[in-house]
């Protein structure tokens, strides 16, 4: 821009600093301007024109180079495929509240998935250490002083971080719908609105996604409009450097080990070959809820005498490990024995109910971090049974009754 004014006229160039767009330096932009001098003092009227320029052209910057706050679910879904591993290390204290219930942690996360937490809240678990190194997991309780330790199955390795993960599922199997922008640590978020698209209850997970990485800062996950559980990381650091060292952990002295992996995990089976190996009758429910099937058959020890078989039964696919925690069904069948100790009394609201033929059923309503889950047992003479799923009572006692 050029103004003159009289014979007194002088330029000056002002140049404008970087403007950032969150964490993006955008270019730096000369504004050619005009001081205007008189005789006697020079004349502010270019001061306010120099401001609203740069003001304008600030403006601009931050629209070109920033994504929209107001995104539609494609644009959400698309951002969070594009970012799901942009983040390669980062810390935080990680809250964590459910059932009125609420855990700290000191976080720690690096890829290629090593993760460090340290427990520092309620008092019953202060100390408290869970140590991954990728290939290897070590869980250390200090009032016992013991520490249990496990090779992470080759199948279950992955370069992926948990937060990845869990966004692809969330893409993949959820409408998502966003419901606006708010900050969560310091840090503006996209706050958006999960459903389960295949899912069995009325579940919804809303999540705050921040703005520059896509990382969930904060999720909350509700069942028919109850907070059930609720994670939210505070003093985040994206991107620091970590050494490896910090995902080793030290056996203390005088600490017992425990190696969790010794014995070997059920294999897969057919029905027919788990038949092949009890000596009762399997029984299969006549009543699944729409779209459910045989997902896995076990036999598994369920006792120091006997072995049991395990049904489970899911509506997700193999990929879709959200849905199929939320959806699963779990039947456990093993040998009546009467003389044998009745079976476990669990925690939780217990009432008394009639299932089947008439056969006399504790039902078992506990809380836990996903959801409220349901468990059945009763025997009709000839086997026990164990009935579990995050479903409805209803359902769960329909297909009960269809055994």
């Amino acid at each position: 821009m050029c103004l003159q004014y009289r014979d007194r006229a002088a330029s000056a160039i002002c140049e404008m600093p970087a403007v950032r767009c969150g964490d993006r330096a955008q270019r730096t932009v000369t504004v050619p301007t005009t001081t205007l001098l008189t005789r006697d003092s020079p004349v502010p009227l270019m001061k306010a024109i120099n401001i609203l320029l740069i003001t304008i052209i600030g403006i601009s910057l931050l629209m070109a180079g920033c994504v929209d706050n107001e995104l539609t679910s494609d644009q959400i879904k698309q951002q969070i495929l594009a970012h799901q591993d942009s983040v390669q290390s980062f810390t935080c204290n990680m809250i964590m509240s459910s059932n009125n219930e609420t855990m700290v942690m000191n976080y720690m996360y690096k890829q290629p998935n090593m993760i460090r937490m340290e427990y520092t809240e309620p008092f019953e678990v202060v100390g408290q250490v869970m140590v991954s190194n990728g290939t290897h997991i070590w869980m250390y309780d200090p009032t016992e002083n013991i520490v249990r330790t496990a090779n992470i199955p080759a199948s279950a390795q992955t370069n992926r971080s948990r937060d990845a993960l869990f966004l692809k599922d969330l893409a993949d199997t959820c409408a998502i719908v966003p419901t606006g922008v708010e900050t969560i640590s310091g840090r503006q978020c996209y706050r958006i609105a999960a459903t389960p698209e295949d899912a069995a209850m009325p579940m919804t997970v809303d999540v705050w996604l921040d703005k520059w990485n896509w990382m969930p800062l904060k999720i909350e996950t509700y069942q028919n409009g109850e907070l059930l559980m609720s994670m939210e990381y505070q003093d985040v650091v994206f991107n620091v450097d970590i050494p490896n060292s910090t995902f080793e952990f030290e056996i203390p002295e005088g600490a017992t080990v425990e190696r969790t992996d010794e014995a070997e995990a059920p294999k897969t089976m057919t029905l027919e070959e788990a038949q092949a190996e009890v000596l009762f009758d399997i029984k299969e429910p006549a009543y699944l809820p729409q779209g459910y099937e045989m997902r896995s058959v076990m036999v598994t020890p369920v006792s120091a005498s006997k072995d049991g078989v395990v049904l489970v039964y899911t509506n997700a696919t193999d990929e879709n490990m959200l849905l199929a925690q939320l959806t699963m069904v779990q039947l456990v069948e093993s040998a009546y024995n009467e003389s044998a100790e009745p079976m476990v009394s669990l925690e939780g609201d217990n009432e008394t109910i009639t299932v089947g033929d008439g056969y006399n059923c504790t039902m078992t309503t506990m809380e836990a971090q996903l959801g409220t889950t349901v468990v059945l047992q009763w025997n009709d003479g000839a086997r026990d049974y164990m009935l579990a799923s995050s479903l409805d009572r209803e359902e769960l006692i329909n297909i009960a009754n269809s055994i």
